[in-house]
């Protein structure tokens, strides 16, 4: 079976990432998705052994743009700071691409991950060490090992996310969630200073 990257790869992973989105792992098979890329319902076989093989794709392509998500918005822009802007955009990304968000983390953890989702999820928390690390040279983070405070920070917005994505961060027992996520990440961004 040819592995190799190449349009129609890209079609397939392009198809399949519309198709879990718009109904979960449920919704992709590889003949929907091969007739969603406008190929023939068998062209996936020729790209992945099988389903498993598809959404381990997917979640290696989610962790991949998480790390580069955060590091992006950190990088970008003035109006808050490094810690808050890559916090903030881990966050989005979860809560706007939910089902990719859970195809990693949600309650069917991808089974015998692949040393390239292995790697991908290792620089994911790097990202988080590199905020941690900067955040804590510019005194908004108290002091701590980077590695285990990372571990702490990721553990926050994972919360956060999940609370958003499950419809729990609501009125009227907490601040409803499009409009206070922000506010709650920064009250508890501001909590790890001490």
């Amino acid at each position: 079976m040819p592995r190799d990257g190449g349009p129609t790869r890209s079609a397939i992973i392009a198809a399949a990432s519309s198709l879990l989105e718009a109904g979960g792992p449920d919704a992709v098979t590889l003949r929907s998705v091969g007739t969603a890329a406008g190929l023939s319902r068998s062209a996936p076989y020729r790209h992945f052994a099988d389903k498993a093989d598809l959404l381990a794709a997917l979640a290696l392509q989610t962790l991949i743009d998480l790390a580069a998500g955060v590091r992006e918005a950190a990088a970008a822009g003035r109006k808050d700071s490094r810690l808050h802007r890559g916090c903030r955009a881990y966050v989005t990304l979860a809560t706007t691409r939910p089902h990719h968000y859970q195809l990693i983390f949600g309650d069917r953890p991808i089974s015998n991950p692949s040393s390239a989702i292995e790697a991908a999820a290792d620089d994911g928390i790097a990202a988080f060490v590199d905020l941690v690390e900067r955040a804590q040279a510019n005194g908004e983070l108290g002091e701590g090992p980077p590695r285990e405070l990372a571990t702490v920070l990721w553990a926050l917005l994972h919360g956060l996310a999940q609370l958003q994505i499950t419809g729990h961060l609501s009125e009227p027992r907490t601040v409803e969630g499009e409009a206070g996520l922000n506010a709650l990440m920064a009250l508890a961004l501001a909590s790890l200073r001490s």
